[in-house]
Order: C-alpha cells, then sequence, then structure tokens
C-alpha cells in the first residue's frame, strides 16, 4: 500500500483534532449524575463517550487509521469495578501491526467539595498475545472505589486501511451520551452497516481539510458525526452466542480506494477473492495441497483400513490424541508437519493437517473457515477474511458430509464442539466454487437417569443409580474427568463437596469410546431423603439434575435462544417402600404433561404404583430444536417456571 501511495506522489497531511470533551475537567456536579430513569440496577453507567476514526498519511507507513477513544464512567457499587480494567484490541499481520501511540487514565473521588484525581501509571500498563493475529494491551486504573468516576483515553494507529474501527454504542452498562466521528478523505470509500435494534439519533455529514495533495490538487474529506442518547444497557443471559451479533453497533468496510485522476484499487473481496486468496496463502492452501507431507505419520494410522468410514474416523480420532489444541484460534496454520512432531498446535496446524491426512487417504476434504460462537456472526455484509477465526475439515463419504474439528478430545466422529455451532461457515475448496456451510450439532445433548433401590422408615434412601449422557452433556463430563488425576480423585471431591448423598461405589464405562454414551454406576445413600410429617413420609423425588432457577429472566429479550443443540433429560427411578407405607389416592400426585406450540418443548411427570409396595417416577424434559426466536422468549420462560414449580411438589406416603 505505501509503494502504491508514494507512486502517486502523496504529500503533506495533519492530524485534524476531532471535537473532542476534554480530559481530567471533572467536576463537583458530575458526581450527583443519576441514572436511575434509564436503568435502576446498573452497575456503572457512561457519562459520554468520544470516538475518532481518520484516514490519514504517513511518510514511514502511507495510509494508516488513526483512532481515538475517550470514556467517562461512573462506578456505581463494587459488581462496576472491573469497569475500571480496559483492554485495547492490536491486529498484526506479517510485519505490518497496529500500535498504542498515547494512553492515559485516572480515576476521581469526591473529598467534601474537592476533586481527588489518581493517575494512571506505565505499572498499571501490560502487553500480552491473545492469537497470532492479536496482541492486547491491558490497562488498570488505580484507586476505584464506589462513587468514583472513572476517564481513560488512548490513541491507535493502524495501517490496515481495510479495517477502519467499528464503534459500539450499546454496551453491558448504559450510556447517557456516546459520539463517533470517522474523517474519511475522498480517495477512500466505506460502506457502513449498524448492527442492533437502536438506531443512531443523529448523523450529520460536512466536508473537512485533509491536508493531504496529488499530482492533480488539493484531496477533499468527508466527515461524519454519529450520536446516541440514553442508550439501555445490553443484558446479556444464559443461551446466546456472543452479545457482538446483536448489540448496536456500526462497522465499516473499505470498498475501494481511488486517486483523483488516477488509478483505483478495489478492496471489495468476492467469496471468490476469498478462496483464491486462501488457497494460494502457505500457512493455508500450502498447508494442505501437499499430499505426501504427512506420509509417514499417516501410513501406519490407515494400514488394514478397508472402507473410506474407517479411514476418516481413524485419521480423526488420530489428531484429537496427537496435537494438544493450544487453545489458539487462527485460520493459518504455522506448519502441520511441526505440530504433529511437537504434539502441539493451533485450530488450522490441527485440522488443515486432518484436511492432508484425508486427502491423502483419497477422500474428499476441504476447509471449512468459521466464527467461533465468542467471535460474533462472520461474513453476514461482506466477505471479509478477518471476522473468521477457526478452521474445521469436511469429508464427503458416499452421499453424506461430515463436519470435523479434531481440537476437541471429547467430540465424537461428525458432531462439532459447541464452540463451532455458529450459524454458517465458509468451504474452501482447492477448486471450484465457495458456498456456506450450516453449522450444527448432530448429535442431541442428553442425559438419562435411572434408579433402582429401596426406601427405608428412617427417610434413607439407597440404591444403584445409573447415568448415561450423549453428545454435549458427555463430552462436558469427558473433560470434567480429564481434568482431574484420577477417576478415583474427581469422585472422592464430588462426595466430598456434595452434602446430600454418599457414593459408596462408583464405575465408569465408556469414557473413551466417544462414539458409546458416557455411563455411570453408582451405589448411592441420601440420608434424610424423606421426612416424617403428621404420620407421612414425604420426599421430593429428584436425585439430581433438578431445575431450581429459571435461566430466562428479562423483561424483554430481542435476540435469539440458541441452545446449541437439542436437549433432551430423562429420568426413571423404581422406589421399593419401607414397611407400613402406602402411596394413598388422598396423596396422589397429579400426572403433569405440559408442552409448547408444535411441541417444541415438552415436560412430563408421572407417577405410578401398580404394585402396592413399589413407586414408579418418570419424567422427561426435552427441548425439540436447538433455536428459539425471541418471540418465543416468553413461553420458554414461563415453560422453565412451570417445571420448577412440579418440581418443587413432594411425593408423601401415608402410614398404614
Amino acid at each position: 500500500m505505501k509503494g502504491f501511495l508514494t507512486s502517486l506522489l502523496l504529500f503533506g497531511s495533519f492530524w485534524a483534532h476531532a471535537q473532542d470533551f476534554s480530559f481530567g475537567k471533572i467536576k463537583k456536579e458530575d458526581f450527583a449524575i443519576d441514572i436511575g430513569k434509564l436503568d435502576t440496577a446498573a452497575n456503572a453507567f457512561v457519562i459520554r463517550e468520544y470516538g475518532s476514526a481518520q484516514v490519514n498519511y504517513t511518510s514511514h507507513t502511507g495510509l494508516v487509521v488513526e483512532f481515538v477513544k475517550h470514556v467517562r464512567i461512573k462506578i456505581l457499587n463494587k459488581e462496576g469495578y472491573n469497569h475500571a480494567n480496559f483492554t485495547i484490541p492490536l491486529y498484526k499481520s506479517g510485519n505490518d501491526r497496529e500500535v498504542v501511540t498515547e494512553i492515559k487514565a485516572a480515576s476521581y473521588h469526591l473529598q467534601g467539595d474537592k476533586v481527588i484525581e489518581t493517575e494512571m501509571t506505565k505499572a498499571n500498563v501490560f502487553n500480552e498475545n491473545s492469537s497470532e493475529d492479536i496482541s492486547l494491551t491491558k490497562a488498570a486504573i488505580p484507586q476505584v472505589q464506589e462513587g468514583t468516576i472513572i476517564e481513560y483515553r488512548y490513541k491507535t494507529e493502524s495501517p490496515f486501511i481495510f479495517n477502519l474501527n467499528s464503534w459500539e454504542f450499546q454496551e453491558e452498562i448504559p450510556k447517557l451520551y456516546s459520539e463517533y466521528v470517522t474523517r474519511i478523505p475522498e480517495i477512500c470509500h466505506y460502506k457502513s452497516n449498524l448492527k442492533g435494534g437502536i438506531p443512531i439519533k443523529g448523523r450529520k455529514t460536512e466536508n473537512y481539510n485533509t491536508g493531504l495533495h496529488s499530482e492533480v490538487g488539493e484531496i477533499l474529506g468527508e466527515k461524519t458525526t454519529y450520536t446516541m442518547e440514553n442508550i439501555p444497557a445490553f443484558h446479556s443471559e444464559d443461551y446466546m452466542t456472543s452479545s457482538k451479533n446483536f448489540r448496536s453497533i456500526i462497522f465499516f468496510e473499505l470498498g475501494r480506494y481511488s486517486i483523483p485522476m488516477g488509478p483505483t484499487k478495489d478492496f471489495s473481496l468476492t467469496w471468490e477473492n476469498v478462496r483464491e486468496k486462501l488457497i494460494a496463502d502457505e500457512s493455508f492452501g500450502g498447508q494442505v495441497k501437499r499430499k505426501g507431507a504427512l506420509k509417514e505419520f499417516i501410513d501406519p494410522v490407515l494400514q488394514g483400513a478397508n472402507n473410506d468410514i474407517t479411514k476418516a474416523s481413524r485419521l480423526y480420532a488420530y489428531f484429537q490424541k496427537q496435537i494438544k489444541w493450544n487453545n489458539k484460534h487462527s485460520i493459518y496454520a504455522k506448519n502441520v508437519k511441526d505440530a504433529l512432531e511437537k504434539r502441539t498446535g493451533n485450530s488450522a496446524d490441527i485440522n488443515l493437517g486432518l484436511v492432508n491426512a484425508l486427502r491423502y487417504a483419497q477422500l474428499e476434504a476441504i476447509p471449512v473457515i468459521l466464527s467461533t460462537r465468542d467471535n460474533g456472526y462472520a461474513g453476514l455484509y461482506a466477505p471479509a477474511m478477518s471476522e473468521f477465526n477457526h478452521v474445521i475439515a469436511q469429508v464427503k463419504l458416499g452421499e453424506e458430509y461430515y463436519l470435523l474439528d479434531a481440537t476437541s478430545p471429547y467430540e465424537p466422529f461428525g458432531n462439532i464442539p459447541l464452540k463451532c455451532v455458529n450459524y454458517q461457515g465458509r468451504s474452501i475448496p482447492l477448486t471450484g466454487e465457495s458456498d456456506w456451510v450450516k453449522l450444527e450439532s448432530k448429535l442431541p445433548s442428553s442425559q438419562s437417569n435411572f434408579f433402582v433401590g429401596e426406601l427405608m422408615e428412617n427417610g434413607t434412601l439407597k440404591g444403584k443409580w445409573v447415568t448415561s449422557r450423549n453428545g454435549y452433556m458427555a463430552s462436558r463430563m469427558r473433560e470434567r474427568l480429564q481434568g482431574s488425576n484420577s477417576e478415583e480423585e474427581f469422585y472422592e471431591k464430588w462426595d466430598e463437596e456434595n452434602n446430600r448423598f454418599k457414593i459408596n461405589s462408583f464405575k465408569v464405562s465408556n469414557r473413551d469410546s466417544l462414539d458409546k454414551p458416557l455411563a455411570e454406576e453408582f451405589e448411592i445413600e441420601i440420608e434424610n431423603f424423606a421426612s416424617l410429617q403428621n404420620d407421612q413420609l414425604a420426599f421430593n423425588p429428584y436425585i439430581d439434575s433438578k431445575t431450581t432457577k429459571n435461566p430466562f429472566n428479562l423483561t424483554e429479550r430481542n435476540y435469539p435462544i440458541d441452545f446449541g443443540s437439542l436437549i433432551q433429560e430423562e429420568s426413571y427411578m423404581e422406589i421399593k417402600l419401607p414397611k407400613g407405607y402406602t402411596y394413598a389416592p388422598e396423596t396422589k400426585l397429579k400426572n403433569i404433561s405440559m408442552a409448547l406450540p408444535e411441541r417444541a418443548a415438552r415436560y412430563i411427570f408421572k407417577v405410578s404404583n401398580s404394585d402396592p409396595n413399589v413407586l414408579l417416577i418418570e419424567s422427561a424434559t426435552q427441548f425439540n430444536k436447538p433455536l428459539f426466536l425471541p418471540e418465543e422468549y416468553f413461553d420458554l420462560k414461563e415453560f422453565f417456571s412451570r417445571i420448577i414449580q412440579a418440581q418443587k411438589l413432594d411425593i408423601s406416603l401415608k402410614k398404614i
């Protein structure tokens, strides 16, 4: 880019200062600003914030984006202290990188009528690498307490003009006023898009002096000011993807770069451009195309495999076990052969290596790039490689396609981990057309509980409890087990922490057989499971997995409920009754059966005793689709509320 500009004889520039508010000008009256009318539950709020992004020219870099962010926040209570810590993400690619050119921050306290300022020092600022592409500058503002006003301002410089800084009008705390200003010379043409449901309050466009010249004269510029007032906080809740998908954020895409009376460079990518760039890149296509690069590792794995499904499943299991994921997402591999030798690597090292191995085995395999759930949706508005942070493998076996992510050692063949279930990814074939690939779980997340035992007259319950898990419930438990030194240690700790029941013995089956349910078998004893009340023995019929808290508590939710998979939970109890007690007609609970429209979710509860000495208790909860729309939110909320109320009911046995 720099050479391209230099050849056009661009020269002369200056930083046109924006109408930022003054740093450090805190008055006594600022501490009395009230947020009550906007949000009575806020832990902190933004009094005022200002941002600006200007495309400028420097002799050492060429065109750059100079970005300023200035924020003033009032901390209301201890839960708001975390807002005194802020992070500046900085993108890097090859020898080019974004840098922080200025940073300052302070906290302010009111003592009597006097405002006391405490400045942040260099000791409160440090850097860390988040991934191969992102580094972070982190800062902590000192001397924060309830009622403190904090303020920070920083400036960055970026050579990546294709990535004009986005602006987050809506965040986790409410804001009284937010302003963002862009200054774009006419040689750059950006498209702007606004996510979220809150509209821009004000938008003003005017000309400004860029200070830039070309061979044919002065280059004009356009200044645009965007403002919002009284912005409510975005409230995150369970079962959602990244909040970036739903908050009000304005972002920009560079369409083209053109010199007056000169050449034009088009930056608008098509998906074919993206595919070509990635396949030509040594860190992506180069790692996939060398079919013999992993021969020494792969040949022993394939020995004796006489069909395609065996080949694919063996290779998937091999990469799962052979390379430990270093918890770094990337679509670019360093070197897949090195990763196999060192037995560690990023997501691209592992999964591009898997694609390479599948192709070596004469299988039809290609990479699929995606954005993980916590990274937000990618590619919705335009092709942009920077929005994707992860890559997986797709293999065709017969007429069926399988998605594979070997970064997770706990998912069975064909089921991608939950972090990847994020709407859609993009296929990147070596030849042919790129296309969208739906990212979804192939397995329901399920758990079945089966108990057979005896209830004693003193209220103690003894018996065998068997739990079987599939899908993400199984992979989560396998991961928890792997986190302990041994199964004995895991269940001993669980026994110590769970004061409700005692585990006398345990057995785990299929822990390493990912294609089978993970089974746990216990001999348990629960003292005071039932209590004597007026000649009746009463108990709540749940050992574990009882719903006690409603995950949905918002008065309004404007984004989908995303479970990530179908969910099924079943429980079956067969309890021998103590001598002298019966499940009398006058104490019997009514059976429960309820469902949402079109049976999208269902709950049943049933108690029977055809044998007067044995009580059979059955319950089941099902969510029969992975995604519910915002208009279904209140139905789901009420559904959970009714389950909670139903599961509070006790079963009573009458003394004969």
